[in-house]
């Protein structure tokens, strides 16, 4: 019964995980082009400009975004890092020496 209960519990994080990058990150960069679509009017209806305040959330979606992509690639190649420069990424382990 335990074994049946470790892999429930395995399965439910790899699920947690695939939902918050496979959904939230998407998500995070819809809203980003949302605010940034944003323009204000002036009284009789013509466009006068974007908003300051939604284009500020609109980078700070697009940079946690790129911030998310970034360490997704580190995290892919934190062997091939840790092995050509010797830096250890997300504990890596550090290379055998001989």
């Amino acid at each position: 019964m335990h074994t049946v209960s470790a892999i429930a519990t395995s399965l439910g994080e790899v699920m947690l995980i695939a939902l918050i990058l496979g959904v939230g990150i998407p998500l995070i960069f819809a809203v980003g082009v949302r605010f940034w679509s944003v323009e204000t009017a002036t009284a009789n209806g013509a466009p006068s400009g974007r908003n300051t305040v939604f284009q500020a959330v609109a980078y700070l979606c697009f940079a946690v975004v790129t911030i998310a992509v970034l360490l997704g690639i580190l995290y892919v190649a934190k062997d091939f890092i840790s092995h050509t420069f010797d830096v250890q990424l997300f504990g890596a382990k550090p290379p055998k020496k001989g």
